[in-house]
């Protein structure tokens, strides 16, 4: 089945007939749905053939031909480091956790030190609603083993794989380091910071985002490094010049060097050229909505179906990343 945008009928339909999925859409489009093997969360952002904003479709990304066997499963803040082991020996992990809420904090935070976390991948979503709906549209999750809406929990998928079959994730960023920017080094992990240093010498960020960063970038504010070859983006969410204080939307790492972003990149042309070459079963493709409005993503062609949410999770928490999760037959 094409993961696409579907009505809320069709949907009810799939759910009853015992499909594996996961359900993406407005908390209009998904309450009340029937309980069954799925977990979904909120975002109005798609790519169906063209980027689409659709508050009243549900997109489907549907695991059902490869599932051996599923399982759904919540997690709050004091549990959530569980979350890799209750999975199946050979499979895949899909996670939902509302934008804001603690277990999306602290798993942030803390996700690349839960044990056995990389043994199969872990891939998913930050949920959330448009700009102009936060605080009126809570974001939310839902587990569809029970169906309970929350905003407060992280609702988890675990799928098993036949012995053939292999998953892997993915994590593509079309971003490249601007290697004659300054040095930014920050003194501690966290969503919010502060003081930093630039080169070496000690500054505030938020005068440095002010000054420096937002001439260039206008509101697609962000920065960049690198972790072992992985280029990482931090985007920012919002500089408080009267407190000194930058809120990203994702944590920093302390001691990672981060830099500025080369600015001109045609996200359409490099996300066309770049999942179009994958010569594997894509099951599922997460984005950013940074990509969504900043890359021009809206009424574009775009050759692989997927989610735009405000985080993308490829074994933690990133922004402004291409995360798949691909299948390969086992030799």
């Amino acid at each position: 089945m094409e993961n696409r945008l579907y009505t809320r009928q069709e949907v009810v339909n799939f759910i009853n007939s015992g499909r594996v999925m996961l359900l993406t859409g407005s908390q209009k489009a998904l309450k009340g749905l029937p309980k069954g093997n799925w977990v979904g969360g909120s975002s109005p952002y798609f790519v169906d053939s063209v980027g689409i904003e659709d508050h009243d479709k549900i997109f489907v990304d549907d695991f059902t031909m490869v599932a051996q066997n599923c399982k759904t499963a919540s997690f709050n803040e004091t549990n959530i480091q569980n979350i890799a082991k209750d999975g199946f020996k050979n499979g895949f992990v899909v996670v939902v956790m509302p934008i804001d809420s603690k277990v999306h904090i602290t798993f942030a935070t803390s996700a690349l030190g839960y044990d056995k976390m990389f043994d199969n991948p872990v891939v998913g979503y930050v949920s959330a609603t448009t700009p102009d709906e936060n605080g009126n549209n809570t974001s939310i999750s839902v587990s569809g083993s029970d169906g309970i809406i929350t905003d407060k929990l992280a609702s988890v998928l675990y799928v098993e794989l036949p012995d053939y079959l292999a998953a892997r994730a993915e994590i593509e960023n079309f971003d490249t380091i601007d290697e004659k920017s300054p040095k930014i080094i920050f003194p501690h992990d966290g969503f919010v910071q502060s003081s930093c240093t630039i080169d070496g010498k000690q500054a505030n960020i938020a005068e440095f985002c002010d000054h420096t960063i937002k001439p260039l970038s206008g509101p697609n504010m962000q920065i960049i490094t690198s972790q072992n070859g992985a280029l990482i983006n931090r985007v920012i969410r919002n500089v408080d010049l009267d407190k000194g204080e930058v809120t990203f939307f994702s944590s920093i790492v302390a001691g990672d060097e981060y830099r500025l972003v080369k600015s001109g990149t045609d996200y359409v042309a490099i996300f066309n050229r770049s999942l179009g070459a994958k010569q594997c079963d894509v099951l599922t493709c997460f984005s950013c909505v940074t990509y969504f409005f900043g890359g021009n993503f809206l009424g574009k062609n775009v050759c692989k179906n997927g989610i735009y949410a405000f985080g993308e999770i490829g074994y933690q928490l990133l922004n402004k990343t291409i995360v798949t999760l691909e299948i390969d037959k086992v030799k």
